[in-house]
This record gives C-alpha cells, sequence and structure tokens, in this order.
C-alpha cells in the first residue's frame, strides 16, 4: 500500500511549527525532526491499515514519544495540527477535513486532511477491482466479443495489436467509480478513452453507442434511434440487407438510465447476478454462456471530497464544466511522475 505526500512539505510552516517557541538551533531541529519521523510512520500504517486517517492511541504510542504526541496535536501559526485528538470530552476539535464523516468510537486520533490527497479503503477497493478486470484475459475477450472491436464511442474499429495511436484498442470502464464486469467495461479507442479521461458519457459530453449487430452478408449496418438522422456504424460479419436496431440516447431512449445516456445494465441497483449475453463473433453466431458467478457490482464510494479533485487517482486539478482534458488520466501521472 502507498500514500500520498507533500513534496513541499520540509518548507512548511507547520513543520517549522513543531519545535517550542523557546528551542533554537539543534534543539529545534531535533524537535521536528522526532514529530515528523512519528507522523510518517503514522502515515504508513494508517494507509496500511486502511483506516482512512484514523489512529487508534496504542499505535500512536508505539511510534513516538508524548513530547512528539503533543507536538502533533498542536496548532500553530494559525495553521491546523497535522492530528488532530478526542478531547477530554470525548468529542473531537471541529474541522472542515472530517466534516460530512463520522469519527468512529474506538478511533482516537485523526490525521488532518489525509483524504485530500490519499484513497479511501472504498476508493482502493475499487481501483483494485478496475485492475483485477483489465488483466483478465476472459473478461475481455468476452468484451471484445460483444463490440467487435468496435469502439463504443465512436463506432471506429479499434486494432487490437496498436499500442500508440488515437486508433489502439484500449477498454474503458463507463462509470469510473464503478467495478462490475462486462456491465461496466467496454472497448473505445485510445483517442476516446483519453477524451473520456476517467468521467461518465454524460460528464465528458460523449454518448455511449450501443453494441453492434451482424447478419448474413458483409455491409454496413444502419441504426435507427430517435433522432431522424441515421447513424451509420461499421460491423463484422455478414447481413442481409439493412438492420434496424435501437440507438442509446442521452436521455430518452428506451432501455436507458434518464440522464445518463448509459444501458440501464450500468445502473448501480441492477441485479448483479442477471445473465449476460452478448452476439458472437461469427455470423449472428452463438450467445455468450453466462456468467456461473456474476461478479458483483463495487462501488461508487461515498468518500466526501473537495471541489480540486474527485479522486486521488487523478491529477489535482479543478473539473471545468464543458472543457476537454488534453490527456488521459494515465498519460497525465506518466509525466507528473516523470518530472514533466
Amino acid at each position: 500500500m502507498w500514500w500520498k505526500g507533500d513534496d513541499r512539505l520540509a518548507f512548511s510552516v507547520k513543520v517549522r511549527g513543531l519545535a517550542d517557541k523557546e528551542a533554537t538551533g539543534d534543539r529545534a531541529k531535533r524537535q521536528r525532526n522526532e514529530a515528523l519521523g512519528h507522523w510518517t510512520q503514522l502515515m504508513a500504517w494508517v494507509a496500511s491499515e486502511r483506516t482512512d486517517g484514523f489512529v487508534i492511541a496504542d499505535i500512536v504510542s508505539l511510534f513516538g514519544t508524548a513530547d512528539s504526541t503533543a507536538r502533533l496535536v498542536r496548532a500553530r501559526f494559525d495553521r491546523a495540527p497535522l492530528i488532530h485528538q478526542v478531547g477530554p470530552d470525548g468529542k473531537p476539535p471541529p474541522c472542515p477535513c472530517w466534516e460530512g464523516r463520522s469519527w468512529p468510537e474506538d478511533f482516537d486520533y485523526l490525521i488532518h486532511e489525509y483524504l485530500d490527497r490519499n484513497p479511501s479503503r472504498a476508493e482502493n477497493d475499487v481501483h483494485k477491482a478496475q485492475q483485477r478486470e483489465r488483466r483478465d484475459a476472459k473478461l475481455k475477450r468476452a468484451v471484445r466479443d460483444r463490440d467487435h472491436d468496435m469502439c463504443r464511442y465512436c463506432g471506429r474499429l479499434c486494432k487490437h495489436s496498436d499500442r500508440t495511436s488515437d486508433e489502439g484498442m484500449t477498454f474503458d470502464h463507463v462509470d469510473p467509480l464503478v467495478a462490475s464486469g462486462m456491465d461496466n467495461l467496454v472497448v473505445a479507442c485510445r483517442g476516446c478513452n483519453n477524451k473520456k479521461n476517467r468521467r461518465t458519457p454524460r460528464e465528458a459530453d460523449m454518448e455511449l453507442l450501443p453494441p453492434p449487430v451482424t447478419g448474413a452478408r458483409t455491409g454496413p449496418a444502419t441504426v435507427v434511434g430517435p433522432v431522424a438522422t441515421p447513424v451509420t456504424t461499421p460491423v463484422i460479419g455478414p447481413v442481409i440487407g439493412p438492420v434496424i436496431g435501437p440507438v442509446i440516447g442521452p436521455d430518452t431512449a428506451p432501455g436507458t438510465a434518464p440522464g445518463t445516456g448509459m444501458s440501464l445494465e450500468l445502473r448501480q441497483d441492477a441485479d448483479p447476478s442477471q445473465s449476460r449475453t452478448s452476439p458472437g463473433r461469427d455470423g449472428a453466431g452463438t450467445a455468450l454462456a453466462p456468467t456461473p458467478n456474476p461478479p458483483a457490482t463495487i462501488g461508487p464510494p461515498d468518500t466526501p471530497r473537495g471541489t480540486r479533485s474527485t479522486s486521488p487517482y487523478e491529477p489535482r486539478r479543478p473539473r471545468l464544466a464543458g472543457r476537454q482534458p488534453p490527456e488521459s488520466d494515465n498519460e497525465l501521472m506518466t509525466r507528473e511522475g516523470a518530472g514533466g
């Protein structure tokens, strides 16, 4: 497990305030280093135990002294302390960093603003489940069979062997805060995946297309929706004449969650035990067999977040309505991690 800190921590006025007012020189340095080392060990323990920033008194005593603890819970220079402590009355001090959260009865301390930079237990569960889905060869094969290697956002035929260009194949979680197998995983070209960038289709002003259909001779399939202009999408496999099918529209299409443009299967209250089938890759083909043990939906987490970022897995920047980010989340993290 990992945890995030601030690369400007050494220059923080809070760190300066860890030393006593009358301490100078080497004595002040020792006090700051002792308290900061204590705090670092507490951060590591919280991350490994996934307590969302809460710490028990025994752990605080294990990693530090009474003096270092007193310095961590002390507020100086009109700033909040590095950790909060439950008072003698059994109530924690008021602070915006834990507003909207309940303080667990068995915990005595809370690391200040821990969730501002670090994932909660629930967010980490979703992240790990999505990573498992991306590594699941059988799941990805089933998604490709259902979508016929077609991008579900632009209709482009994706190239599985293309690892660099916008035409290359990727897999996208339609709702970035949910992991629920085929219900939430679709084929997407790299260009659309980067444009969507860990948002829902509605947030990214994009439309989730229905899976393509196939028939008896080669040719495009015409998809007729609630709008007047037909939408044409490429189809792999033979068809006999035009094929008429529904379009999943942004708001009014049948079988669509209102206001989301997503299939009702993607709603969080969908029954995870229902059978999921899709057309095979060979002609009208065979429907996929139902999953023996369909995965339960994991997420979305209910972690309270500020306005700068909705997830610690995303760069800390405001989400501006109507603006498309230039890069995907993964590309931004890679560049920032390399010092860009």
